[in-house]
């Protein structure tokens, strides 16, 4: 018997989130974009401030955050979180590879 289950598409990366704005595959009405802006910007506010914060930030409303959430493709603010958290991961690790390979230049 065939199996109706289907699989859930995986959450989307920060990386193919700015790949699908550039391409203009994912637009934004002008409240969320100016929350998109932001967030793209400084992944680390989505990745650890409160949601209120954003808005305030951004100018717009709670609820225009949760609707960039949704637009992006993810089920919940936590989900959305993670994206950006391993975003900021990613920066991390990099500035300090940097930051090492520097040190090592120069001894």
């Amino acid at each position: 018997m065939p199996s109706h289950e289907t699989a859930m598409a995986p959450d989307p990366t920060f990386r193919s989130l700015k790949d699908s704005i550039s391409k203009r595959d994912l637009v934004f009405p002008t409240q969320v974009e100016e929350v998109a802006k932001l967030c793209f910007d400084y992944p680390e506010l989505l990745a650890f401030d409160s949601t209120g914060d954003i808005a305030k930030l951004a100018g717009v409303s709670n609820s225009t955050v949760l609707r960039f959430v949704t637009m992006i493709g993810v089920s919940s603010v936590k989900a959305a979180r993670e994206i950006f958290q391993n975003e900021v991961r990613f920066r991390s690790r990099f500035r300090n590879g940097i930051d090492r390979r520097e040190k090592d230049a120069v001894n």
